[in-house]
């Protein structure tokens, strides 16, 4: 198993067939168990599966690297890596990315608290004031997440470079709620050297409380590719979905 820091970046070769010369891809993302991991030296997870799956059948040839989120979005949108998974759509993202109309997954917005932390999400957010909330540095947050950052009227909203990051400061006082995919939260939940020791956000009816739903994509940088490009993975995904591959991948990584 290849350890992994903050500042590692792991690159993964894997081969498509047919590929014609030129048609090489830099792609970027961040590490996010268990969307997406390196196990025995290999990029794997939910995320990674498909998008690895999608970019072969769409004929690329194509190399993924781990970097912090927000240098994965700078070096995607600069033209330093050709495509980026998995960013939420916006206008301001699709001025230097091209999205497929197609998108990977859709995403669960939640958030953590230590268990022993009395914190529900009530109308008007009331009873937040004064917490300190975390976020994820270069995230984009959808109308819904942003609603609550505003009306909450929180201490302090601290970003935070990564998600293990932003979960030791959640268990170590230093933030008391943590904003997160759903999927990666209860990867962080179920770790049994921190077991018990947080619990999700949740409504006055004692529900998770899901406080957005958004759409995470394949995008490709507008500096080194076409709208073409953007199109030939999108019909990739769509013939995933047509012959049964992507269900197959999601149902690798749901719980039972």
């Amino acid at each position: 198993m290849l350890r992994l820091s903050f500042c590692l970046m792991v690159v993964l070769l894997f081969p498509a067939t047919n590929v014609a010369a030129g048609d090489k891809l830099h792609v970027v993302t961040m590490l996010a168990p268990p969307r997406i991991m390196v196990i025995d030296d290999v990029i794997t997870g939910m995320a990674a599966d498909l998008a690895k799956e999608a970019l072969a059948r769409a004929g690329y040839d194509a190399v993924i690297q781990l970097v912090p989120w927000k240098r994965a979005v700078y070096m995607a949108s600069t033209g330093l890596a050709d495509a980026l998974f998995y960013p939420l759509y916006t206008e301001e993202r699709a001025k230097v990315f091209h999205y497929p109309a197609t998108p990977l997954f859709s995403i669960d917005l939640v958030a953590l608290r230590r268990a022993d932390a009395d914190i529900v999400i009530r109308p008007g957010y009331k009873g937040l004031r004064g917490l300190v909330l975390g976020v994820g540095r270069g995230f984009v947050y959808g109308p819904k997440a942003l609603k609550l950052i505003d009306r909450a009227h929180f201490k302090k909203v601290e970003s935070t470079a990564s998600n293990d990051l932003g979960f030791r400061k959640l268990l170590d006082n230093r933030i008391d709620m943590l904003l997160m995919d759903r999927t990666l939260a209860q990867h962080f939940l179920n770790q049994p050297a921190t077991l018990g020791r947080a619990d999700y956000v949740r409504d006055e009816q004692g529900r998770i409380a899901i406080l957005d739903s958004k759409n995470g994509y394949m995008v490709f940088s507008k500096r080194t590719t076409s709208a073409m490009d953007a199109e030939r993975f999108n019909n990739a995904l769509e013939s995933m979905k047509e012959d049964g591959s992507y269900q197959a991948i999601i149902s690798k990584y749901q719980a039972p």
